[in-house]
């Protein structure tokens, strides 16, 4: 293995490691706000406001940052430190006099956007909603700072800076919640998100002036930037579509009811973990090597090695989601029943985490797909493809959510990400001919004896013990490897080839 190899393997476990270990911290974060707070109106109004100014920065800011890593490392290589800094600057000054415009605009639509979330909202309840929408805004603006200084530390390979915002955020939200809750109540966690972005963006400006020499630039003289914003045009569009989805849910589940709104909020803490930990890590490797198949012409291993991480992402993400769909109450308990988060917030947020669950196999698989398109350049057909996918959530959102609550809302994005799957599998074909969904169905049927030996298994564990730690805990690890023994004797390649690696792993490690 060589030097570079060694640096990239430690690299990504350090990254890894700071990933789970911050997000474990974001489950105490998670777990004093339930105890703080429960599922109420009042809280309610916040998520739906700071989602939607979450929506409005990712839609945004993220895709131009997204743009930015590829053309800024372009830059530096090609014309050096200096041009590489005066890029940075070009962006900061393009984006911050256009955030007062955004904020003016947002602030003049508020009646409109506060009518779109809380469709069903009383006066009062719509007045609340208002007040913070007015005091998240400004939020927008703290987000443009973060974005640009994380997308410049991960373009200089400074990743364990840039993944620390996770860890302020907690951190100061913990702190406030504490101290501030009697006096503030759910303002609380607006105060936490300006305190932790200043700190954030602070550490963020004492590293960057390594890499960047900060100053005024005319636009003309960084032809960069305007390849920068042709790029995240697509990127912008297709983030839209996705963030559109979001607070279509939002929207939604404030009409179902008091508290629907925030367990919707608990419910995506608890899903962020699987997507984030497992098809996150895994498809932004599978993209490195997609490109390069791409790039190379050669379709054929691109094709190979997308069917190979598609069987592998099905075997590894249908017991997560039997798992998590029979332990959802279990889970919510373990992780948010103290304080205010009572029975019934157990409930809804049980309800709403089922619906997700059912979908984690399309999630990982949806991804995969659409970075196969990426590889090929083709931004618009996944762009096209998010908004019949969003519709079609939007259909299912409003029919399901009338006969089963919350859980339709969020069994809604699982066929939303599933629609979207398929479709994005067709548009492949025109670069893979002989690309086919009917190459998943064995995998698939595979997992039959598995699923039927883990559900009787996780009945038992219910039936046996009282202890929501000793059922869910039993359940997935005893549940986990019963699965994959099993999948072991049914001969599926992927399963097999892992059980390989892992077999030369442990030899080496015998023979030193």
């Amino acid at each position: 293995m060589t030097k570079k190899t060694k640096s990239v393997l430690a690299t990504t476990v350090m990254i890894a490691c700071m990933t789970l270990s911050f997000k474990i911290l974001g489950f105490v974060k998670q777990s004093v706000i339930a105890y703080y707070f429960g599922t109420t109106g009042e809280t309610d109004a916040y998520n739906l406001a700071y989602t939607f100014v979450g929506t409005m920065t990712s839609a945004l800011v993220r895709a131009i940052s997204i743009s930015m890593v590829s053309i800024y490392t372009h830059t530096f290589i090609q014309k050096g430190k200096d041009a590489a800094s005066k890029l940075i600057c070009a962006c900061l000054e393009f984006m911050l006099p256009i955030a007062p415009f955004i904020l003016l605009l947002v602030y003049m639509l508020t009646p409109v956007i506060a009518k779109i979330l809380g469709p069903a909202y009383t006066p009062s309840e719509t007045a609340v909603l208002k007040h913070y929408l007015y005091i998240c805004y400004p939020l927008f603006v703290f987000s443009i700072f973060t974005m640009v200084g994380t997308a410049l530390m991960d373009s200089n390979k400074d990743f364990a800076v840039s993944r620390t915002e996770s860890f302020f955020t907690s951190t100061v939200t913990i702190i406030c919640c504490i101290l501030l809750y009697s006096t503030q109540a759910v303002t609380s966690l607006v105060i936490a998100q300006y305190l932790s972005y200043f700190l954030f963006i602070t550490l963020l400006f004492i590293r960057s002036r390594r890499y960047v020499n900060f100053q005024f630039v005319r636009f003309k003289d960084v032809p960069e930037l305007k390849v920068i914003l042709t790029a995240a045009l697509p990127v912008f569009i297709g983030n839209s579509v996705f963030q559109i989805n979001k607070i279509v849910d939002g929207s939604i589940s404030s009409s179902l009811g008091e508290g629907n709104a925030t367990a919707l909020a608990y419910a995506i803490v608890l899903e962020d973990l699987v997507i984030n930990v497992i098809v996150n890590n895994v498809v932004d490797v599978l993209y490195v090597n997609f490109s390069n198949y791409a790039a190379e012409g050669n379709t054929k291993k691109l094709s190979e090695t997308m069917t190979s991480a598609v069987n592998a992402m099905i075997c590894i993400m249908a017991p997560i989601s039997i798992i998590t769909c029979l332990c959802a109450t279990e889970i919510v308990t373990i992780v948010f029943k103290r304080g205010q988060f009572d029975e019934t917030s157990v409930a809804m947020t049980s309800a709403a985490l089922i619906g997700y669950g059912v979908g984690f196999i399309s999630a990982g698989v949806r991804d995969i797909a659409s970075r196969g398109l990426y590889a090929f350049k083709d931004t618009k057909g996944p762009m096209y493809t998010g908004f019949f996918a969003v519709a079609c959530n939007v259909f299912f959102s409003i029919l399901l959510s009338r006969y089963i609550g919350i859980m339709g809302v969020t069994l809604a994005s699982s066929i939303f990400l599933t629609v979207n799957f398929i479709i994005n599998s067709f548009i492949l074909k025109k670069y893979i001919p002989d690309y086919s969904l009917l190459v998943y169905i064995p995998v698939l049927l595979k997992q039959f004896p598995g699923a039927v030996v883990l559900v009787l298994i996780i009945y038992f564990f219910k039936n046996t013990f009282n202890s929501n730690i000793l059922i869910f805990g039993l359940s997935a690890v005893v549940g986990l490897t019963m699965y994959f023994v099993i999948l072991t004797f049914m001969h599926i390649n992927e399963i097999t080839l892992i059980k390989e690696k892992l077999i030369a792993k442990l030899q080496i490690k015998k023979d030193r």
